[in-house]
């Protein structure tokens, strides 16, 4: 019996064998992965910057500028000098800081002589560089600027002579602007400033000098 057994297993191996060798079929490939398209990468939103804060412009010295003189900022005075002649008359020019901020002057103030009908008259008019050239300085609040301003006379039946009874000064432009204080000048009622032509110096930190040219 156990012999029987064994002859019935040995065949039906081998038919499991055949069975096996003749199926030639290939395994199906695998699926190949997906990828998403390039356009279809997203990436997350960059960061904003941070505001970067504002300062003042510095000067050299690393303090906070500072803005120039206006006309509107000064009172200004015109002073007659004494050691004038009758042909060459000279004046002092106070500019003084009433403001509560300091600013700075560089330069000339405009002077203009102005009629009784309030009217600029023509006069030609030089900027010198009296009693130096021009240098960048600061007017604190309740001190001063000066310049020197000279002019030949004239007499009044002269067509080309000047005839005012005040003068005007400006750091914006070239002509009218506010009225100066005069001092040691003609009483206004007369017109009696007469001016051929017109010289005016530099501003300076100091009245030192400003009207000994």
């Amino acid at each position: 019996m156990r012999i029987r057994t064994l002859m019935i297993a040995v065949p039906a191996l081998l038919v499991l064998g055949v069975a096996a060798g003749c199926d030639d079929s290939e395994a199906p490939a695998a699926a190949p992965a997906t990828t998403a398209p390039a356009d279809a990468v997203t990436s997350a939103p960059a960061t904003p910057a941070k505001a970067t804060a504002t300062t003042k412009p510095t000067t050299k010295s690393g303090s906070p500028s500072v803005a120039a003189c206006r006309s509107a900022d000064l009172k200004t005075t015109v002073t007659l000098q004494p050691d004038g002649t009758r042909t060459t008359l000279t004046g002092l020019v106070t500019l003084t800081n009433g403001g509560k901020s300091s600013c700075t002057l560089d330069g000339w103030v405009a002077i203009s002589l102005v009629n009784a009908a309030d009217e600029v008259v023509k006069v030609p008019t030089r900027k010198v560089n009296e009693p130096g050239p021009a240098e960048t300085f600061t007017v604190k609040p309740g001190t001063s600027a000066f310049a020197g301003i000279k002019w030949a006379t004239c007499g009044k039946a002269d067509e080309t002579c000047g005839v005012g009874n005040t003068l005007r000064y400006n750091l914006e432009a070239s002509t009218d602007g506010p009225v100066a204080v005069l001092e040691g000048f003609p009483n206004p009622e007369r017109s009696d400033i007469t001016m051929k032509s017109l010289q005016i110096g530099t501003l300076q930190p100091s009245n030192q000098g400003v009207v000994a040219w």
